[in-house]
């Protein structure tokens, strides 16, 4: 048996979960840009967490944290469930297929061919829709966030496909699998819009609150402004790596501030600077719309720290510990601006 929603219509996009929820949105005739789930979600953050293999930047918040705090603020049902057993989800898939509705689910990244990652580089936070199947050929229907029309980079090179036509042993080794961090565990989105509540300016009020809130007042040295700041003093402690460590640090950072990596330019500032320009339309506030513009003006300067981490990856000069550093304790500096002036206005 073969089953392809043809209504639903595949895009590519700037991040994983925001793309894949766009899709279903619009498929389900709730059309949001990926900038503005991503703001409502409250999805701007910084941890620095310093681990044994590499020390790694986020400039997001926790998975599943912030597709909660989405459903809320639209007043939608997205619960995320999960099997102990793939077959109980694999045979919940299909049904909900039947039933034409796209799947929503997370996927450990080297388990998914397409994506060109090493076998260690795992993460199962990575969001993709699936819309479709063939029992014959035993192959499923996934959008990443890939189109003909959005390019994006792998380790071996570029892909652009609308949609890709994965191995059903794949997909369970994707989904099943436990590792770290984030283990994807079988986990699906099942998303109700009964109820669904259009974007207001208390919405829009209530999710930069939250934001300011986490990055001005971090309860943790590793979080936040505190992170950011943090970043700026622990890389110069990575002059004492051994240079396979260094190589390591500098492409896994790359991967997590570049727009190649998923997330929109400049560890997602990029993307929430966006946010601040759609969103000041809707709250009629042309002070936030001039913070949205310095907010991609940060992200420029994420994307120079980016860059000197490709760079780091394959020289290992340690000279650029300290260039990165400087650029950092600027960002620290900007951002701190931004953040306090927004409070202000929202208050």
């Amino acid at each position: 048996m073969k089953k392809v929603i043809n209504e639903f219509k595949t895009s590519g996009g700037k991040h994983c979960i925001t793309t894949a929820l766009k899709q279903v949105f619009e498929y389900y005739k709730y059309p949001l840009t990926e900038e503005m789930i991503f703001g409502i979600g409250s999805g701007l953050s910084f941890v620095y967490i310093n681990l044994d293999k590499s020390p790694i930047v986020s400039g997001r918040t926790k998975p599943f944290e912030f597709e909660k705090k989405l459903g809320e603020r639209l007043n939608i049902e997205i619960n995320c469930k999960s099997s102990s057993k793939y077959k109980t989800a694999f045979d919940k898939t299909l049904k909900l297929l039947d039933d034409n509705k796209p799947v929503l689910v997370y996927a450990d990244m080297p388990y998914l061919d397409y994506l060109n990652l090493g076998e260690d580089r795992h993460f199962g936070g990575h969001a993709v829709v699936i819309f479709g199947y063939d029992n014959e050929t035993e192959k499923f229907y996934i959008s990443d966030r890939d189109n003909s029309d959005n390019t994006i980079r792998t380790p071996n090179g570029y892909i652009s496909k609308d949609y890709h036509l994965v191995d059903y042993k794949q997909v369970e080794m994707a989904r099943s699998s436990n590792h770290r961090p984030f283990p994807a565990n079988n986990k699906y989105l099942d998303i109700k819009f009964n109820d669904y509540k259009q974007v207001t300016s208390s919405i829009i009020f209530s999710a930069i609150k939250e934001t300011c809130d986490n990055m001005l007042n971090a309860p943790a040295q590793l979080l936040g402004l505190n992170g950011i700041n943090k970043f700026s003093k622990e890389i110069l402690k990575w002059s004492k790596f051994n240079e396979e460590k260094l190589k390591i640090a500098g492409i896994t950072n790359y991967f997590m501030i570049n727009a190649d990596g998923g997330t929109g330019g400049g560890i997602f500032r990029k993307m929430y600077g966006d946010f601040l320009i759609q969103a000041s339309k809707i709250v009629s506030c042309e002070e936030m719309e001039q913070l949205g513009i310095e907010y991609i003006t940060i992200s420029n300067k994420w994307d120079k720290v980016g860059n000197l981490m490709w760079r780091l990856s394959e020289t290992t000069d340690r000279q650029l510990l300290k260039e990165m550093s400087d650029i950092i304790k600027e960002i620290h500096t900007n951002e701190t601006h931004v953040l306090t002036k927004l409070q202000e206005i929202i208050k």
